[in-house]
């Protein structure tokens, strides 16, 4: 378990915080959601929530009732945090976001004129950003493939948040987490493709983020070996390997999506809720900020939940399936 904040200041907003918990959705409602039969049931069940309120008025439109659901959680967060770089850190992805929708769009026109949002500026990040933009550019000029300007600009976005984030200890754990996380799953999504060694690794390269316990020079080394060996590499802490044990379940789930050609569904997320039980380590604390970022990542999580159950009954996904989709932990 990493260090926790002591910092008293936080005190109110983890009082909030507590008294917001128990509207959270627990496991049996969730099992309510996978078994609705269709949307209109899905609705109903909805309505039976605290998101009851956001549905009023709004002719049940779901999407709209999350996104003001997503917009007051924001709402919450910025005013309850009391550290500038908390709110700086946090309104990252959507900065984020919008510099992939603004690249794509410049390139798209043979043009190379868009601006960096000032979230990703206000840092001492100069030269990465301009790294992370020249990169982009060739990405795209190159592949002409827009997921790569996104694996760019997530790679810099990593590397900003670290930056904002480096006075947190349980930040940075989460943030080493999440690269981690995504790599190991970039790394499996290359091996499924087949595409060359050279492509695989020149990906990767692109795609790596960094934080994470694994290097990308593991990663690479990986992708060279068959199944048993990459698992080996990747799934045992040294000396037997390079990697974490804590990491075989979520690998062994690629490598079946993989040989037997089934959905990545189940690693997307057992790596979801790696992340989700690494927050829970602050279930009984006190002080400090640490609560009010695992509140607010907590309620993202299950507005991202709610989104892919709605998606799963408008399409009539078995619930087998759909309950696949959910990611909890407690």
């Amino acid at each position: 378990m990493v260090k926790l904040s002591e910092d008293p200041k936080y005190g109110f907003a983890i009082g909030r915080v507590r008294a917001l918990e128990a509207s959270l959705i627990d496991r049996v409602r969730y099992e309510r959601f996978v078994h609705a039969r269709d949307g209109e049931e899905f609705v109903a069940v909805l309505g039976e929530t605290a998101y009851a309120r956001l549905m009023e008025g709004v002719a049940a439109d779901v999407t709209r009732a999350l996104d003001n659901a997503a917009t007051e959680n924001s709402t919450f967060l910025s005013a309850y945090a009391l550290d500038n770089w908390l709110v700086h850190l946090f309104s990252l992805p959507a900065a984020s976001r919008r510099l992939k929708a603004d690249i794509k769009r410049a390139l798209s026109q043979g043009k190379a004129d868009f601006s960096v949002p000032e979230e990703l500026t206000a840092t001492e990040q100069g030269s990465a950003i301009a790294r992370a933009v020249a990169d982009a550019v060739e990405a795209f000029a190159t592949h002409g493939n827009p997921a790569n300007v996104d694996m760019v600009v997530d790679r810099l976005t990593q590397e900003v948040g670290l930056a904002v984030a480096e006075s947190s200890e349980f930040m940075v754990g989460y943030l080493a987490l999440h690269a981690d996380i995504e790599n190991l799953r970039t790394a499996v999504r290359l091996r499924a493709e087949g595409a060359g060694d050279g492509d695989r690794a020149e990906e990767l390269r692109t795609a790596f983020l960094p934080g994470g316990t694994l290097t990308l020079a593991s990663l690479l080394t990986s992708l060279q070996q068959p199944w048993p060996a990459m698992l080996e590499l990747l799934a045992k802490a040294p000396p037997y390997g390079k990697g974490s044990e804590a990491f075989g379940e979520y690998l062994e789930q690629g490598r079946i999506a993989v040989s037997e050609r089934r959905s990545f569904t189940r690693m997307e997320r057992l790596g979801r809720e790696a992340e989700l039980r690494y927050l829970l380590q602050t279930r009984y604390a006190t002080l400090g900020h640490e609560p009010l970022v695992t509140f607010f990542l907590l309620r993202e999580n299950e507005l991202r939940n709610l989104r892919l159950l709605y998606a799963a009954k408008l399409a009539g996904l078995a619930a087998e399936e759909t309950r696949e989709l959910v990611a909890y932990a407690e």
